[in-house]
């Protein structure tokens, strides 16, 4: 059955709400080492450009969450979105320095945090059972297109206009996003409103951490989550310094891996009103438990290592909007707080993962599937968890 214009208009607004974010992060990759030329500064203290954003979009959900719940989700994604602009018209002031554009980053990642919270809020204020997992899957498409799309374009503007250009860019595109937002987001949560207070955010969020339901699924989805990661930080290693590959043949090799993903969403779509959701997360780690033995036991060559780690992806893409829609079901009232510590979650243990798999020096094929094939079978313990059998 075809989707209403209702229902498709709600979709594609959570899915370029999500894309504020990670569109904020990856434009910005590509021009770094300009920005380092530009303001004569060490490599080392541009990356706190990245570092400061990521510090304030995660936490910040911890806030926007509850702040939904008690305002809204439209006064709350219209303001964030606001502090954003603001912090990126802090990095295009004339004579920007490093300081002011720290700042600016730290801000528009303040503001930027609340897309996380609010497009999946929105959908569970929406959806219900299949549906709720048919439009989560429509939004991890977008989220696994984002990343490919941003670094590729802050390249191409970078390059032909400068490294103030990519600012301007994220400014046009932040602003016209917020006018469509302020004409066409209709308020979604219609429930209860909770007081704003911090014992009763506290108690929200301590009773959250106490709840099965919320750290069986949640696990699952910070794991499929970080597992993903994982592949994504090491695989550049992988091709470029063991396989030997140039810079230019690893952005072709990589968006296969990606394309894995958006096929597990697609595949999800068409299977949701046969499968249930808790069939694709029993399933969804013996997917990518044969992904890693596959890349630890096959020969070393580049078809062979994205094939695994396609084969990994299509197991995160069938199993992500699964657990996010079996997370957030149990919690029409209070979604918010739930999407907001599940979200600032989620982000600690990929950035904690990845940071360990880098003090720990894996960079290999082998060393990579290893730690797919780990995760898998930490993904069907948390399975077992949250569903209650294997």
């Amino acid at each position: 059955m075809a989707p209403s214009a209702s229902t498709a208009g709600t979709v594609a607004l959570a899915c370029l709400i999500v894309s504020i974010g990670q569109l904020s992060l990856g434009l910005v990759f590509p021009v770094l080492p300009a920005i380092s030329q530009a303001l004569a500064e060490d490599p080392e203290r541009i990356q706190w450009l990245i570092s400061a954003y990521l510090f304030a979009f995660g936490p910040v959900q911890l806030l926007y969450g509850p702040l939904s719940d008690a305002r809204g989700r439209r006064p709350v994604l219209l303001g964030g979105l606001a502090l954003a602009l603001l912090g990126v018209a802090l990095c295009l002031l004339p004579g920007a320095s490093f300081e002011s554009l720290l700042v600016g980053r730290l801000l528009q990642g303040m503001g930027a945090g609340c897309s996380a919270v609010v497009s999946r809020a929105m959908l569970r204020d929406s959806f219900d059972g299949p549906a709720l997992r048919n439009a989560l899957s429509y939004v991890a498409m977008a989220a696994a297109f984002t990343p490919i799309l941003a670094p590729a374009l802050g390249g191409l503007i970078g390059h032909y206009l400068g490294w103030q250009s990519v600012f301007a860019a994220m400014l046009l595109y932040l602003s016209l996003l917020w006018l469509l937002l302020l004409g066409r987001f209709r308020e979604t949560h219609n429930g209860r409103r909770y007081p704003l207070r911090l014992a009763t955010v506290l108690g929200s969020y301590r009773q959250l951490l106490g709840e099965r339901h919320f750290l069986g699924h949640g696990g699952m989805l910070w794991g499929q989550f970080s597992l993903m990661m994982t592949a994504v930080s090491v695989l550049p290693y992988v091709l470029q310094q063991q396989i030997g590959m140039s810079a230019a043949e690893y952005g072709r090799w990589a968006l296969l891996p990606a394309m894995g993903l958006l096929l597990g969403g697609i595949i999800n779509n068409r299977i949701q009103h046969r499968v249930g959701a808790e069939q694709v997360l029993r399933f969804s780690p013996y997917l990518q438990l044969s992904a890693g033995l596959w890349i630890m036991l096959m020969p070393l060559s580049p078809g062979l290592v994205i094939a695994g780690v396609f084969i990994q992806a299509l197991g995160n893409g069938m199993a992500f909007p699964n657990a996010m829609s079996r997370l957030l079901e149990p919690y029409r009232e209070g979604t918010g707080a739930a999407a907001a510590l599940s979200g600032a979650l989620q982000m600690l243990c990929a950035s904690l993962l990845t940071a360990g798999l880098a003090q720990a020096g894996v960079d290999t094929a082998f060393s990579l599937g290893l730690c797919i094939v780990l995760g898998a079978l930490v993904l069907k313990i948390l399975s077992f968890l949250a569903v209650g059998r294997f």
